[in-house]
């Protein structure tokens, strides 16, 4: 049956947590249609302007880094000051190379764990994973129920994950959106729409004792970003002749020169990639997360007379949620099931599928790989892979385009065509808003180290006092009062392992013995002993995995280890314990392997005392 997109339904599971609603800034203390505001509407009684001149400070505010710094992903920032804390989004990472068998990676959140009375909220300022993906692991840490504040789309885009690990029952979600501004504790966040490669994103402003912290969240600045929500310039640019104390900035494009690439300009180049595919079926892949591109695809397909057919279970979730909440807008009528394709002629057809980074259980990499039963590519075929390979990924990416050739597909993909733009800002952008915000203190993140440093050196050129900039690593307790900044101090922190169900609990033991497993192999040495004598009663039997490959007819390694195995026993003057066997024979294989093969496998001696 046809695929069917509700729009405006009431989020499954998140009837309670809608009925909470942040203010708008005009006027502070009633709604947007005139009425006050109802009981346990909002928390806010304040202005955006308000600031805290009810006296000098007594303290300091603690910004403490629990990720997204010195790293790409596993966003998570958390401001103190007293008996109050709010946090920065909470962000996941998806392992590297050296982490085989690890799902995700999550921030260590044992600090706000001991801290938990303090935390007034969780802010989100976009729906991405690496802003979003740990919250579900974070919520069930913390206990009880936690606000957290995002927009719509963000919130829905939460509460898939929320619902799919069962903790819904430990948060409390409000809605905000631009110019909203909510009060937590000792501190007054507003919130601030900017652009994006996903809707709904804003900076947060968080007005605190000692001064003003202005968090950009992911942006870049589009004049001509697609649905014409341009960034509210006007209101940064406010806020910066208020007076801003520190200005946190994304770094993630800081090497890049100019300005990013407007949205529209993939309009103009997708605009024409349907018109050249007259006749051609056109299969195209995407991040699902970009809501703007999905809604310019649907556009274009509908003005072209195209069905569209959905592949991927992320690509299938981000068009529901986005259509629930009302950020996309879905005529059913267009959407065809993806198992009834081969019944649509091809000059009518769309594929948006997932498989932009060439991952390989995506579903273009299974077309690629003639592994996608619903979908075979062919000569008739123009594959568009709409976005740029993140570092790392490029040659998984460039395999499944090597493979899609191959089919006899034509492929068009970033670095033959602007097919995708950056939702990045790049060096003039992050001048622009330094320059409108004018901070007293600056710190870069969302970078590797490169790109924080390398941000650092962006605003001394704009003459910032070097000695007024710092550069956190993860687990920094960075203190700022109106005169001074200063790391001074560590909390617990680091990377979490997600494996499965379990959180945690792979640590770098456990990855050391799977990386062995991985280079080196395991041999598995069984030893059958008499239990009063502790002699062997059966010659040992050798199991190997990875290790080595036997040849028939020739000398086997496995007899040579046999008889250095029984060598040994047979050495042992008197029965000795199970222990001192499994020790005797792991160092005499370990030191064969290491003298005759220059190999280091995992030795797992069994003693069985018969």
């Amino acid at each position: 049956m046809k695929k069917q997109f509700k729009k405006d339904a009431p989020a499954k599971g998140n009837s309670a947590p809608r009925s909470k609603q942040a203010n708008k800034t005009t006027p502070p203390t009633k709604r947007n249609d005139g009425k006050k505001p109802q009981s346990g509407q909002s928390k806010s009684k304040v202005t955006a302007e308000q600031s805290f001149a009810h006296g000098k400070p007594r303290g300091k505010l603690k910004v403490i880094f629990l990720g997204g710094v010195g790293e790409i992903g596993k966003n998570m920032t958390a401001f103190e000051y007293g008996d109050s804390i709010v946090v920065i989004d909470a962000g996941m990472s998806f392992p590297g190379s050296d982490m085989p068998g690890v799902d995700v990676v999550i921030p260590d959140v044992a600090y706000l764990a001991e801290n938990r009375d303090k935390i007034k909220g969780i802010l989100l300022t976009h729906g991405h994973e690496d802003h979003i993906g740990a919250l579900p692991f974070v919520v069930d840490k913390l206990g009880g129920k936690v606000d957290v504040y995002g927009t719509r789309l963000t919130l829905a885009l939460a509460e898939n994950k929320l619902v799919e690990h069962n903790v819904m029952d430990r948060v409390n979600f409000v809605p905000v959106s631009d110019r909203s501004v909510v009060s937590l504790g000792s501190f007054t966040a507003e919130f601030i729409h900017v652009s994006h490669s996903v809707a709904g994103s804003v900076a947060i402003c968080l007005r605190t004792p000692v001064g003003t912290v202005l968090h950009t969240g992911d942006f870049k600045i589009d004049y001509t970003p697609l649905g014409n929500e341009i960034m509210n310039l006007n209101r940064i640019a406010e806020i910066g002749k208020q007076g801003v104390l520190l200005l946190m900035s994304e770094s993630t494009n800081v090497e890049k020169p100019g300005y990013t690439m407007s949205e529209s300009v993939v309009q103009e180049t997708m605009n024409q990639i349907f018109r050249d595919a007259k006749g051609r079926r056109l299969i195209i892949a995407t991040f699902a997360s970009n809501v703007d591109r999905l809604s310019m695809i649907i556009e274009l397909a509908k003005l072209y007379r195209r069905k569209i057919a959905l592949s991927g279970k992320s690509m299938n979730r981000y068009i529901e949620t986005a259509a629930r909440v009302g950020t996309l807008s879905i005529d059913n009528n267009m959407f065809v099931d993806i198992d009834k394709v081969n019944g649509v002629e091809d000059g009518k057809l769309v594929i948006l599928s997932t498989g932009s980074q060439g991952e390989p259980m995506s579903a273009l990499t299974r077309m690629a790989s003639g592994e996608f039963n619903k979908v075979q590519v062919g000569s008739n075929d123009t594959i568009v892979i709409s976005a740029n390979p993140i570092p790392g990924n490029e040659r998984d990416v460039y395999n499944v385009v090597n493979k899609l050739y191959r089919l006899g597909a034509n492929v068009v993909y970033s670095a033959l065509s602007a097919v995708h733009v950056s939702g990045h800002a790049c060096q003039e952008e992050l001048k622009l808003i330094y320059t409108l915000v004018k901070p007293k203190f600056f710190i870069p993140v969302h970078g590797e180290y490169r790109h924080l440093k390398q941000h650092a050196m962006l605003v001394e050129n704009l003459k910032h006092k070097k000695s007024n900039i710092v550069i956190p690593e993860i687990g920094d307790v960075v203190q700022v009062d109106p005169n001074s900044i200063a790391v001074t101090g560590q909390v617990a922190s680091g990377s979490v392992m997600v494996d499965g169900l379990g959180v945690g609990d792979v640590g770098n033991v456990v990855l050391r013995d799977r990386l062995t497993l991985a280079e080196d192999g395991i041999l598995v040495c069984v030893l059958t002993v008499g239990k009063q004598t502790g002699k062997l009663l059966v010659p040992p039997e050798i199991v190997s995995r990875g290790c080595f490959f036997e040849q028939d007819g020739a000398t086997t390694t496995v007899e040579e280890i046999k008889k250095l195995v029984t060598q040994d026993i047979a050495a042992f003057s008197k029965r000795e314990s199970p222990a001192v066997i499994k020790s005797a024979v792991q160092k005499t294989v370990r030191h064969y392997f290491r003298v005759t093969l220059k190999r280091n496998p995992i030795v797992l001696p069994v003693v069985i005392e018969v």
